[in-house]
């Protein structure tokens, strides 16, 4: 049977939030769902279910679905052999004259504030088909390990993001560490992130003015490490990105912290993985910074996920309110 192919250009959690919509598809297809995604990202498709990398899967297709509007990801997917090339966009102001060059169909919902996972996978089909899983990913091969990271037990805390505007302040972060360190026992901390200017420079200056011992890797990692360590992990704590949403896929225990973004769209609650808003915290209920969730109420929230989820036990996804 000929698989499906699915397009985009966004970023590392972005690409990710795609892999129940190419689950779906590949039941549907009888055989892997091909991803034509960033260059940068095959270690991440290489790791999840139902997935093949697209140019070791050059088609025909049986149906592709582009997910990125822009030129570029639309270029690829005219480019790609089908009978059948679908654009999907959120919302109206996306729309352009020149799609119809491009596509065969253009599937026009809006998500509003549904987890953009489901929004995908029932944008494909998905709600014909099994009930909702969150994103999930196979354990990493241990020849992506970094030596020097992942000899001991550890929390990964990861303050950083693509976009900075998602960034707590660097005293935040010390306050929040300086509660919540010494209450780990012999676990180590260590900082995780990319390797941007400006994520380097942030996590710096963490580091700089921090009195607990904190191990600092952003931007000493390559992508297979970067996600061996997210996997190893005995909990994460980060800003909304893509180390939360890699987090909950590898099964590891997780804590968000979300400002400017709705948790809804981009966080998926289980006993294993919780979140923190700042509007939770403001008068007027609307978004504010990370920087506004108090420091002792990320600590209490990053203890009580600690404690109720036993370092090194077996991982699972539940699903909400399980």
């Amino acid at each position: 049977m000929s698989a499906a192919a699915l397009v985009t250009d966004k970023q590392l959690g972005d690409t990710l939030m795609l892999q129940p919509a190419a689950a779906f598809l590949a039941r549907q297809q009888g055989c892997p769902t091909a991803l034509w995604v960033r260059e940068a990202f095959e270690p991440l498709v290489s790791l999840m279910p139902d997935c093949t990398w697209g140019p070791q899967s050059p088609g025909p297709y049986a149906q592709v679905w582009c997910t990125s509007w822009g030129s570029r990801a639309l270029l690829r997917a005219w480019r790609l052999p089908t009978r059948r090339r679908l654009l999907l966009i959120n919302k109206p102001r996306h729309r352009r004259w020149w799609h119809r060059l491009a596509v065969h169909e253009t599937v026009m919902q809006t998500a509003g504030a549904q987890y953009w996972a489901r929004y995908f996978w029932r944008m494909v089909g998905g709600e014909q088909g099994a009930d909702f899983v969150s994103p999930q990913l196979k354990a990493p091969p241990s020849s992506w390990a970094h030596a020097e990271l992942t000899s001991q037990p550890y929390m990964l805390v990861n303050p950083t993001a693509a976009w900075p505007h998602k960034y707590a302040t660097a005293s935040h972060w010390q306050a929040c560490l300086r509660a919540l360190a010494p209450r780990l026992g012999p676990v180590r901390v260590i900082l995780s992130g990319g390797g941007s200017p400006p994520e380097v420079a942030h996590a710096a200056e963490i580091v700089a003015g921090c009195d607990t011992p904190v191990v600092n890797a952003v931007g000493r990692t390559s992508l297979r490490e970067y996600l061996h360590l997210l996997s190893g992990a005995s909990m994460v704590l980060a800003v909304d990105g893509a180390a939360s949403h890699l987090a909950q896929a590898f099964g590891v225990p997780a804590l968000t912290l979300f400002g400017p973004t709705h948790e809804g769209k981009w966080h998926w609650p289980t006993t294993r993985h919780r979140c923190l808003a700042a509007r939770q915290f403001r008068a007027d209920g609307d978004f504010g910074p990370v920087s506004e969730i108090p420091e002792q109420a990320v600590a209490q929230a990053a203890l009580e996920l600690w404690t109720s989820c036993a370092m090194h036990s077996p991982r699972s996804c539940a699903s909400p309110g399980q």
